[in-house]
């Protein structure tokens, strides 16, 4: 069991495995926040920097750090990652190479499909 407590001050108690990704910033208000998707519907704001928070929760090693078109970085949990694509032509900022899936999260990234299956299969997932 892990814990956390959003900016908010929120406390939320939970299996780590739940955490399907970590970014460090909020794709939303591009505001740089560790934002924790996977606990809730909508994703949490914490003060932890994304490494150390998955450190702390014992689940570093499974994810891997990708690039979001803005330059941003999401770390994603790769024993949920379900599917990795090219993007649509014309849906996603042309830096976009891949769309990744991980619990009900859809995360573009500027990595390639063979980059990020090498990447997640590297940490655990089965791409």
């Amino acid at each position: 069991m892990a814990d956390l407590t959003t900016l908010d001050g929120l406390h939320f108690h939970f299996d780590p495995s739940v955490v399907t990704a970590v970014a460090d910033h909020d794709a939303d208000t591009l505001q740089a926040v560790t934002t924790v998707y996977g606990l809730t519907a909508a994703p949490v704001r914490i003060a932890a920097t994304p490494h150390g928070f998955l450190a702390r929760i014992g689940v570093a090693p499974s994810f891997v750090r990708l690039t979001r078109p803005d330059d941003t970085f999401v770390w994603v949990n790769c024993t949920a990652v379900t599917v990795v694509h090219s993007p649509p032509p014309d849906l996603y900022p042309g830096t976009t190479r891949s769309l990744v899936s991980v619990g009900g999260l859809v995360q573009a990234v500027k990595e390639t499909p063979g980059e990020v299956k090498r990447a997640v299969n590297a940490h655990g997932g089965k791409l």
